[in-house]
């Protein structure tokens, strides 16, 4: 029916593996009582034990009930009761439980454990195999390990499970598949750090019960983490430190089950390569070692059978109250976390290679750049040829070590200096004389006797066609920055560095002074509108003779100015001259600085006519009559002929 029975100490008698079909509990009836009736079974009968209820009988599936002796939450193991006390119940004295758990409680590696001393058995066995994603000889190491764990024990037959029963393993009949990934890094020569992180897949311990297979437990997987150091200080002694966890996943309700944290402190001897001893001092981080710190008050209802008859027992509720503030009663805890560990370990190792001999390297070649150095011309000098001025060699080694040792490169020179390191070097052979030197390059690899040496030589030359410095001065000219007039003298400099000789030459006109200095003058007139080149040419001061020698600058004479015809006509009449002496004295405003010439051509006649007409226009528009000047020209032709001319300031005035 799935409910709980209590059985008082003392109540049920001992049956043997695998209890189906043992008498049952008496449930403190008195002796020569059958109590069959009590739970379906013929009156007068001991009723017992039952047969399991079988599930789906799977390695890795729930457990099956075991009714009479097994917790109703499945398994073969029973629920436990802490305290139990006496009441009265319809009149009658009964012993009923005062502290209990219906789940059962069992230690996850041996479940069925029943005996208080310790005992060792060669029942666990596991193969497996490990990957290592790195080198052996990497500092950082990465890999997986898959294993199958297997038992030499199961509860298939009574001695199989009092085998159990001493703790030799849990009994799973399938065997156990796990997988661990793990990583690990060198941080020094004697200080590794490991850390993993494992799942293991526990399959169930099963038997038979007579006629019917059952799963006694559904055992908890595993997931397994940790982190460690070892500490190898030489290759006989190597401590450990290391702590670790498992969490159990599903299973049957344990209920006082612990997932533990552990801290293992000890370290391995290895007297030869292969084999060795461990010590080891574990400490459990989490058992159960203290009760509550609140104690309290509790109701349990306990479900009691009180017989009333030849009929089938009456379930009678009762309400019981546990002794006022204690905790939980007569609950053992753990009192001792510590434990220890002994271990020995052998295995057969690869032979340990001989000692190396460790062979001198070898140099394939040394290579310079060149065999030759040409000394470059003294200071003051130079080559006509083009001597190169290069004073160094570039020097590259080759050389080998049969063990790959790593080479060190040392060199020795009988001339010059080494300017670098390694393979590859310079030699620099600046300020050295004429003649033959030698640089000799040895290798070695950190054995003193173990070393190659190879010389090479270079002849140094004195450059022979060598010829004494020549220097280019610095020439410049400059001209006059404004426009000159016609007829202004024009100058222009010359700037040089070093002692030369000056000779000048110009594009027009001619120079008037200083040829043959740094400053020459020359004559602008009849240059009008014209440009002036003054070109310069040095010579001396022991200039090459690639060096420029010429240098030339130029200046502008100014265009001649001329008198402008602003307007000319022949003979009209009065307004006709007003409105053209208007126009003219317009155009005169438009230039303050210019004054008026007029021309009259003609017979005496006409030009007197013509010039009162000018005078009474000037008059009449009240013009300044001192900015115009009126001469006169012969006839042009019948007929009097005016020009009205703008003459600008240094200008010349119209001839008639």
């Amino acid at each position: 029916s799935g409910t709980a029975v209590f059985r008082p100490s003392g109540s049920q008698p001992f049956v043997q593996f695998p209890f189906v079909g043992g008498a049952g509990p008496n449930f403190a009836q008195p002796p020569g009582t059958g109590w069959g009736g009590l739970f379906g079974f013929p009156a007068s009968t001991i009723p017992p034990l039952g047969t399991p209820r079988p599930g789906s009988f799977s390695n890795f599936g729930p457990a099956d009930n075991f009714p009479g002796y097994g917790s109703v939450v499945g398994s073969i193991l029973p629920g436990l009761v802490l305290s139990t006390g006496l009441r009265t119940v319809n009149n009658t004295l009964i012993t009923v439980p005062l502290s209990f758990t219906v789940a059962p409680s069992y230690l996850p590696d041996a479940p069925f454990i029943n005996r208080l001393y310790g005992q060792s058995s060669f029942s666990t066995f596991t193969a497996g195999a490990k990957f290592l994603f790195t080198g052996p000889n990497n500092n950082f190491g990465a890999g997986v390990v898959g294993y199958y764990q297997w038992y030499a024990d199961h509860a298939t037959t009574a001695a199989g499970f009092n085998q159990l029963q001493r703790g030799a393993s849990p009994g799973g009949n399938f065997g156990d598949f796990g997988a661990v990934g793990f990583v690990s890094g060198r941080l020094s020569r004697s200080v590794n750090l490991s850390a993993n992180f494992g799942f293991q897949l526990n399959s169930n311990p099963k038997g038979e019960f007579g006629s019917t297979d059952a799963v006694l437990l559904d055992r908890p997987n595993e997931l397994m983490y940790g982190v460690g150091f070892d500490f190898p200080i030489n290759k006989y002694f190597q401590p450990i430190a290391e702590f670790k966890g498992t969490k159990y996943l599903g299973g049957t309700d344990n209920a006082f089950g612990v997932n533990p944290l552990d801290l293992i402190l000890g370290a391995r001897i290895y007297p030869r390569r292969w084999f060795g001893f461990g010590a080891a001092f574990r400490w459990n981080l989490n058992q159960q070692q203290d009760p509550p710190d609140t104690p309290g008050n509790a109701n349990v209802v306990v479900n009691s059978f009180v017989v009333n008859g030849p009929n089938a027992p009456s379930a009678v509720s009762a309400t019981f109250i546990t002794v006022p503030n204690t905790p939980f009663t007569n609950f053992r805890s753990s009192e001792d976390p510590y434990g220890f560990i002994l271990q020995f370990l052998a295995g057969k190792r690869n032979k340990a290679p001989a000692p190396a001999v460790n062979r001198p390297p070898t140099i394939s070649s040394v290579t310079l750049s060149s065999n030759t150095i040409t000394i470059p011309c003294p200071p003051g000098s130079h080559s006509r040829s083009g001597c190169s001025d290069v004073s160094s060699v570039s020097v590259s080694t080759r050389a080998m070590d049969p063990e790959n040792d790593p080479v060190t490169y040392t060199y020795g020179v009988t001339g010059g200096r080494i300017v670098g390191s390694g393979a590859n070097v310079t030699w620099d052979l600046g300020g050295v004389s004429p003649g033959t030197y030698t640089i000799t390059t040895s290798v070695a690899d950190g054995c003193t006797s173990c070393s190659k040496s190879d010389t090479e030589t270079v002849t140094v030359k004195q450059c022979p066609d060598c010829v004494a410095n020549c220097s280019c001065p610095t020439l410049s000219v400059s001209g006059p920055t404004n426009v000159a007039a016609a007829g202004q003298p024009m100058s222009f400099a010359a700037t040089s560095s070093g002692d030369v000789t000056y000779n000048w030459m110009v594009s027009a006109g001619h120079i008037t002074s200083g040829q043959g200095s740094s400053n020459i003058t020359v004559d602008t007139t009849g240059l009008a509108g014209q440009s002036v080149t003054a070109t310069v040419e040095i010579s001396g001061g022991g200039m090459c003779s690639d060096c420029p020698r010429t240098q030339s600058a130029s200046g502008e004479v100014a265009r001649k100015i001329e008198a402008t015809l602003v307007d000319e006509y022949g003979k009209l009449k009065d307004d006709d001259v007003k409105a053209r002496i208007d126009g003219y004295y317009t155009q005169l405003n438009n230039d303050p600085s210019s004054h008026g010439y007029i021309i009259i051509y003609g017979t005496p006649a006409q030009i007197k006519i013509a010039r009162a007409q000018i005078d009474k226009a000037i008059a009449f528009r009240k013009f300044d009559a001192s900015r115009v000047t009126i001469v006169t020209g012969s006839p042009m032709g019948p007929d009097v002929h005016v020009k009205l001319y703008s003459v600008p300031a240094g200008a010349d005035n119209p001839m008639p």
